[in-house]
């Protein structure tokens, strides 16, 4: 239980407050946690064996002053203390002066009374000295020498950290706040500066500015430099009939559209040098009868950004969750008329479902959102093409694919249930019957293999669990992310390894491997190679911050795909045992090609050890997975999703029956061992 107390004094109280606590209850204990600026409040935690009520603390605590009140808070709520930081209240945010420099650092008070992560808002000298110039200078004479100075700055140090970054957006939205029209030059800094604070190094910044904005200020600094760049955009002057910037973050395409010239404006943005961009593309289209009632010499521009995708919040005025999923482009006339415009764009992420996609704006007003007022979404093939009946910044939004199914959570959580109890069988039955079964080399390594995929999956399964359990983002998601990721493809690569196995055997029966040399090559198939794959993919998508999703913990596929690293493995996997299941077919059909004149009873008996082959061999060799391939399209047909929801959750059942009850040697082996016991019992 915890109290804040309004108190005058700051001094030699403590014992006193202490005393005066430990009369409220016997038994009861009280510690003093801290004060706050000016000893306005005191912090105190009460422990007592049995609950108190506040009129039995406001009671005592009245002996010591009438002017004392108490309030209780929630043990997650309660106020952060230490050394450095002093006292907060909990949600807010605690500052100390940078050293030798403007700015501050700053920390949240997060849950239970403790501290998060420290945030960098120090600002260098040489930002700072010109964003004072900007607050002290007539800006209307000299903004063109302080974009010069902010760009030279900007290009030569790095300016990535939360407050160099907000420093820099103050400056920016004030220069383009200048009622006065600039010129190519000065666009050309503008843009060189906002090129710098964009960068993919800095994506991680904006989320930080965004989590640390002032209450006062809801609108977040991504919105603010947007909505400079449209500003500033509006003033610009052009010397020629067009004006071409290019920077790695973003493009710049300006043309003056004479009037009476039947001239349309039409532009492609593509081919930015950062990987995880480079298959952007966008279209914009304005046809000529647009500019036909307008004032001569018309300029257009526009500005195309791709890591403004990751910079954006994802907020909307419109109900449904969605991703940013193609270029931010935004359109300015320097003339204010309402203009019908064509964009047509290439998504980031293809796999997303397109009969999703929303054509959207980002609305400026309140603390800033997309918003789809005026724009009309048509699929074009690969792209969206979006309509608009006015200009601004836009952008293509898309639904992640998930199918919120409540039918398919129950069906997964039974299966998975099922699928557990199933494995634990398997594993006491090969436990039991292992000396019966494991009398030569084949035998031995089938059923080491069997064991393993038993005790991959069942891992798996159980982290699977705890996967859902766990919130997303913590170093617990991290944790079951990497090890669901291991385990299925160490179950993967032990279905390869009995495949192998079953193609080995039917193919040269007539060689053999010591059995050291087979349990090598199995355990480096099974084990070594998943442990690699996981181990690159973690190690090169988690300092990105792409490693997992951001409503699951599961492997991340918005940005540079870790999924994959899963998918081709188990795609790859599943067509080698679908190749090994047709071999092992023809195998068994080949005895009775050409000779139909036997008896009907041989061609029953063929057909019957086909049957069982399948049966059995399926689940082992992982082909259920093989269902799961067209749920890979986004839209497709719910029935393929509970097909592979059915058979993947149970996939420890059908281990069970047709691996294990339906192997006539297990059977025999399980009877003998029956046996053994009650004549060891007997005895």
């Amino acid at each position: 239980m915890l109290g804040g107390n309004r108190y005058s004094q700051k001094g030699k109280r403590n014992a006193k407050l202490e005393k005066t606590y430990g009369n409220v209850q016997p038994g009861a204990m009280v510690k003093i946690l801290g004060f706050t600026k000016g000893s306005v409040i005191i912090l105190h935690r009460v422990v007592s064996k049995k609950p108190l009520t506040l009129n039995e603390i406001t009671t005592q605590i009245q002996n010591l002053s009438p002017k004392y009140t108490t309030e209780l808070l929630p043990d997650d709520k309660i106020p952060c203390h230490d050394e450095i930081y002093g006292t907060t209240n909990y949600n807010s945010i605690a500052e100390i002066p940078c050293e030798n420099q403007p700015g501050v650092w700053k920390k949240r008070c997060e849950e239970n009374g403790k501290y998060g992560e420290e945030f960098d808002f120090c600002i260098l000298d040489e930002i700072n000295n010109i964003l004072q110039a900007v607050n002290t200078t007539d800006l209307q004479t000299k903004f063109s020498n302080l974009l010069q100075e902010l760009s030279n700055v900007t290009d030569e140090v790095n300016i990535t950290t939360p407050g160099n970054v907000q420093a820099v957006v103050t400056i920016l939205t004030s220069i383009s706040n200048v009622n006065t029209t600039v010129d190519e030059t000065d666009v050309g800094n503008f843009l060189q500066t906002v090129n710098s604070v964009i960068s993919s190094a800095s994506i991680e910044t904006w989320k930080d500015l965004t989590n640390t904005q002032n209450e006062d200020n809801p609108n977040p600094p991504s919105s603010q430099l947007l909505q400079s760049v449209e500003t500033f955009n509006t003033h610009l002057k052009l010397q020629n009939d067009t004006l071409h910037i290019k920077e790695e973050n973003l493009e710049l395409r300006a043309s003056r559209i004479r009037q009476n010239n039947n001239t349309s404006f039409n532009e492609t943005f593509a081919n930015f040098p950062i990987v995880k961009y480079s298959n952007l593309s966008v279209n914009v289209f304005i046809p000529a009868e647009e500019f036909e009632d307008m004032p001569s010499n018309v300029t257009v521009i526009t500005i195309a950004y791709p890591t403004w995708i990751d910079i954006l919040p994802n907020t909307t005025t419109f109900d449904g969750d969605f991703l940013i999923n193609g270029f931010v482009v935004t359109i300015t006339l320097n003339v204010k008329k309402p203009v019908n415009i064509s964009m047509t764009f290439s998504p980031r992420n293809r796999m997303l479902d397109r009969n999703t996609a929303m054509c959207a704006f980002w609305d400026f007003s309140g603390n800033g959102a997309w918003n789809d007022t005026g724009c009309t979404p048509e699929i074009s093939g690969e792209n969206i093409t979006c309509n608009c009946e006015h200009l601004t910044s836009f952008s293509i939004l898309m639904s992640p694919d998930s199918i919120d199914d409540p039918a398919l959570r129950y069906i997964t959580k039974i299966g998975v249930a099922t699928s557990i109890g199933c494995l634990l069988i398997i594993i006491i039955i090969e436990a039991i019957v292992w000396k019966h079964v494991t009398k030569n080399k084949t035998s031995y390594t089938r059923h080491v293999g069997i064991l393993n995929i038993a005790v991959n999956l069942l891992v798996a399964d159980i982290w699977f669990i705890v996967a859902s359990a766990v919130t997303p983002g913590t170093g617990a998601c991290i944790a079951a992310t990497f090890f669901i990721h291991l385990f299925y493809l160490a179950l993967f690569f032990w279905m390869l390894t009995l495949g192998l196995l079953v193609v080995y055997r039917l193919l040269f029966p007539f060689h053999n491997f010591s059995k050291p040399t087979m349990m090598g090559i199995s355990f480096s198939i099974g084990y070594l190679s998943p442990l690699i794959i996981s181990v690159i993919t973690i190690g090169v998508t988690y300092p990105r911050n792409s490693y997992t999703r951001e409503r699951a913990c599961w492997l991340g596929w918005e940005k540079e795909y870790p999924l994959l690293a899963f998918v081709i493995p188990a795609l790859v996997i599943i067509v080698i045992n679908l190749i090994i299941l047709i071999v092992v077919i023809f195998k068994l059909l080949r005895p009775t090609i050409g000779y139909r004149s036997r008896e009907n009873n041989q061609e029953r008996e063929t057909f019957k050890q086909v049957v069982r082959s399948i049966a059995v061999l399926t689940p082992i060799l992982g082909l259920t997975w093989a269902f799961g391939i067209p749920t890979f399209q986004k839209g497709s047909p719910k029935a393929f999703h509970y097909i592979f929801t059915i058979l993947n959750a149970s996939q420890g059942f059908l281990i069970l029956v047709f691996g294990t009850f339906m192997d006539k040697k297990m059977v025999i082996a399980q009877r003998d061992a029956s046996v053994n016991q009650k004549g060891k019992k007997y005895n």
